[in-house]
């Protein structure tokens, strides 16, 4: 059987793994780079060898072993870093990534294949309780991070290691460990899952989600960050607590409840109180595990702990969901719609940016050396044309947007223009208008397949 005993009263099998692995005298040192190494995992993950930074799907087609997938749901509390995690973990942009809360608006679909092994991602919007989401008006954003994390197989809770645990993002923290717990996973068979007042039955797996602790370049002095992960570790432990109790007598409770309980009671809670003898092992086992990352950092080591943790645990599937040569589930004119509104988000303050909706007018990419006899076709000297309305509802909005003499269109238009002209290797001719919308019921134009379209109004 696995036992920890306690090494102090909060977080107590997180601070059990560190302390195991000699983190401690890491962190007493102050050495930044050693964290992002710092994935406190079991034992088995350890032994695991880290995948290489670059993708191998052309090999995936040689393989004759089965095939195994793992869909990953990427959560936390608005501005923690989870599109730029997104981001570092496929190895391309596909996210949207600014300073500003609730930046992304649905869930973002991407995607990264090693050898016969996809990892599927979904980056969802930042969640807040329902109490913090009706006074900021994002309610529901709220939902779509729900559902995505119900279908998930696994889930990946993305802390700001530079951001105080304050009572309101402790309770958002504690409501993502309980929808991880109860989560479903895919279900490719079909099969009916049941479960009793909220809770997975008993043959249904918990250990569902590990947590990230992202921005630890940004922390100083390093103890710090055995605070907080003794603090989430305690709060994980508490709710893995409650659940296996409600498997043992099962009862009608409203999650709020739950997680009320918790935010009251964690702090008092230590290592296996309140665990019944035959629950033990499996508490022990279900603990998450915590890795370190500076998503921002340019091939930080942090990213391929992470990367290895979810290939340890995926799982065989008989079909992917994105092709293995590609990174995203996106269209590509729902991939120039992040890549604009990111520089959107950037360049403008305050509510702007959420008032601002995208209109594609034109999208069309012309193969310049068509129609010549026996030539191939080279991607790199093709050229992309976009035409893009930014559809505000005031005129106050559209100064705001287009700036004195235009300049803030034209540093929206220029920025977006380098990125979309790296993502899709060739010449882009980007235009763009502000316009006021004659209707507060207008919605974004959306593409076709893959296939080149011309939307005109």
């Amino acid at each position: 059987m696995m036992a920890y005993r306690p090494l102090c009263h909060q977080g107590t099998i997180a601070i059990q793994r560190i302390a195991s692995k000699s983190f401690v005298s890491t962190v007493k040192n102050d050495m930044l780079r050693s964290f992002p190494r710092c994935a406190i995992h079991s034992t088995a993950y350890l032994n695991t060898t880290v995948p290489p930074a670059r993708d191998d799907a052309s090999s995936s087609s040689k393989t004759k072993t089965q095939r195994k997938r793992l869909d990953v749901a990427l959560v936390g509390a608005p501005n923690a870093g989870k599109s730029q995690l997104l981001n570092s973990l496929i190895g391309s942009k596909v996210a949207a990534v600014s300073r500003k809360r609730h930046t992304t608006r649905t869930g973002i679909l991407g995607a990264r294949t090693f050898d016969d092994t996809q990892l599927v991602f979904i980056d969802t919007p930042g969640f807040l309780h329902h109490k913090m989401g009706h006074k900021e008006g994002v309610r529901k954003l709220l939902g779509e991070a729900s559902s995505e994390m119900e279908c998930a197989d696994f889930t990946l809770l993305v802390v700001d290691a530079a951001r105080r645990l304050e009572e309101d993002m402790k309770r958002t923290l504690i409501t993502l460990m309980f929808m991880a717990l109860r989560s479903r996973g895919r279900n490719e068979e079909g099969l009916l899952v049941v479960e009793k007042n909220g809770v997975p039955a008993e043959n249904t797996p918990l250990n569902k989600f590990a947590v990230v602790v992202n921005k630890v370049d940004l922390v100083n002095p390093k103890e710090k960050l055995l605070m907080v992960t003794a603090d989430v570790g305690s709060m994980a432990e508490s709710c893995i607590r409650r659940l296996l109790q409600q498997r043992r007598t099962p009862s009608k409770v409203r999650l709020g409840d739950l997680v009320d309980s918790v935010l009251e009671n964690y702090s008092k809670e230590e290592g296996f109180t309140d665990v019944h003898d035959d629950d033990i092992e499996t508490f022990a086992a279900v603990a998450p595990e915590f890795l370190f990352v500076s998503a921002i950092t340019k091939d930080d080591e942090g990213v391929d702990d992470v990367l290895g943790l979810l290939l340890d645990r995926a799982t065989p599937s008989k079909h992917w969901i994105i092709d293995a040569e590609s990174t995203t589930g996106m269209s590509p004119v729902e991939q120039v719609e992040e890549i604009i509104r990111e520089k959107i988000y950037r360049c403008l303050h305050r509510e702007v940016p959420h008032c601002v909706q995208q209109q594609n007018r034109m999208f069309r990419m012309i193969e310049r050396n068509k129609g010549k006899t026996g030539s191939d076709v080279d991607e790199g000297n093709n050229l992309m044309r976009i035409h893009q309305d930014l559809v505000v509802k005031t005129k106050s909005h559209q100064r705001l947007v287009l700036g004195s003499g235009g300049k803030t269109l034209e540093r929206i238009r220029s920025t977006a223009l380098r990125d979309l002209e790296e993502a899709f290797k060739c010449e882009v001719d980007l235009e763009m208008n502000v316009r006021i919308s004659k209707s507060n019921h207008e919605t974004p134009l959306e593409s076709d397949t893959g296939a080149s379209s011309n939307f005109t109004l």
